[in-house]
C-alpha cells in the first residue's frame, strides 16, 4: 500500500480577496499513529489514516505561500534537510530541498520571501528556516522576518523532558544571530492583515496564524488541528503537552471558525489541506 503524501500541485492555489493562498509544502514524513491520534484507539483513527507495517501514518508539512500587497509571506517552516541517516529513516524522509522547490514552482527564489510565520518551533514545523551551506548554518530566508511567540524560543532554549526531541536549536540559531527573529508577546498584529492568535495546549506558546482580506479571514491551524479528524473536540495528539488545554482551546476558537465562516488550512492533512467549517459539518474545498 503506497502511503505517501504529494508534495506539491501546481492546482493548490486559492484567490483570496486581493491575496493568493498557495500550498508551498516541505517534504511529508511518516509518524507514529499513536502520536497522531493519542488516546483514540487504532480501530477508530485507522479509518481516517491508513498505516504503514510501522504503525506509521503519512504526515504532510504544507507550508503557505501568501502573495499580495504584504509581498510575499511564508507561514510555517517545513522539515528541511538537516537529519542525519537514522533521523531520515525513523520518519521516511526520502527528499530533501522540497519546500525550496516548492517555491521555485511559483516563482519564487528564498531571497523573495520577505516574512515568516511560525505556529510553533517543533522540528517539523521549522526546520527548513535553516540550511547547511558545507561550512555552518544560515537562514535559508536571509531577507525575511521570522515571528513566533516570545514563550515558544524560551522552550526551545530550555524544554521540558517530555518535549526535548521535539526541539532542535539548530533549527532558528542562524535566524536570531542574524536579525530575522521576531519574538512575540500574546495576540498581536505585526503585519497589516497578519494576527497572531495565541492557542496553548499542543505547546504553551502555540499560535494560529490569520490571514485577513477583503475575501475574510483563513486560519494556518498548525498543530492545534493537525487533521480533519481533531476538529472533534476530543481527538488529541499524544504530542500536546497539555491536552486538556488543546481541547478547550480547540472548543472556543472553532466555534470562532464557524461564527464567521474563516477557511482554515491544515499543515499535515496531505490529501485535503483547505476546509470550511459548516455547523457541525466540516467540508473540504
Amino acid at each position: 500500500m503506497d502511503l505517501r503524501p504529494r508534495t506539491v500541485l501546481a492546482e493548490d492555489s486559492y484567490p483570496f480577496g486581493e491575496l493568493t493562498l498557495s500550498l508551498a509544502p516541505d517534504a511529508p514524513v511518516f509518524m507514529d499513529g499513536g502520536a497522531m491520534f493519542g488516546v483514540v484507539p487504532k480501530t477508530l483513527w485507522v479509518k481516517h489514516k491508513a498505516s504503514d507495517e510501522r504503525n506509521r501514518v503519512p504526515v504532510a508539512a504544507n507550508c503557505l505561500l501568501v502573495q499580495g500587497p504584504p509581498g510575499n509571506v511564508l507561514i510555517e517552516g517545513g522539515v528541511g534537510d538537516k537529519h542525519s541517516e537514522k533521523e531520515r529513516a525513523i520518519y521516511g524522509l526520502d527528499e530533501r530541498g522540497v519546500l525550496v522547490r516548492s517555491l521555485k514552482r511559483r516563482g519564487l527564489e528564498p531571497e523573495d520571501i520577505e516574512h515568516v510565520f511560525l505556529t510553533h518551533l517543533h522540528f517539523d514545523h521549522c526546520g527548513a528556516v535553516t540550511t547547511y551551506d558545507g561550512v555552518g548554518l544560515r537562514p535559508t530566508f536571509p531577507r525575511a522576518k521570522h515571528y513566533v511567540q516570545r514563550g515558544e524560543y524560551e522552550v526551545l532554549l530550555n524544554p521540558d523532558p517530555r518535549s526535548r526531541a521535539s526541539y532542535l536549536p539548530d533549527n532558528v540559531e542562524a535566524v536570531k544571530e542574524a536579525g530575522l527573529l521576531e519574538l512575540l508577546d500574546g495576540d498581536v498584529e505585526p503585519l497589516p492583515g497578519f494576527e497572531m492568535r495565541v492557542t496553548p495546549g499542543h505547546t504553551a506558546g502555540h499560535q494560529v496564524v490569520l490571514v485577513k482580506s477583503s475575501a475574510g479571514t483563513a486560519a494556518f491551524m498548525g498543530d492545534l488541528v493537525p487533521y480533519p479528524t481533531h476538529f472533534k473536540t476530543n481527538w488529541v495528539a499524544a504530542t500536546d503537552v497539555l491536552p486538556l488545554q488543546t481541547m478547550t482551546t480547540k472548543e472556543r476558537f472553532l466555534a470562532e471558525v464557524r461564527e464567521r465562516d474563516y477557511l482554515v488550512v491544515l499543515y499535515h492533512e496531505h490529501a485535503l489541506p483547505v476546509w470550511r467549517l459548516r455547523g457541525d459539518d466540516y467540508l473540504p474545498l
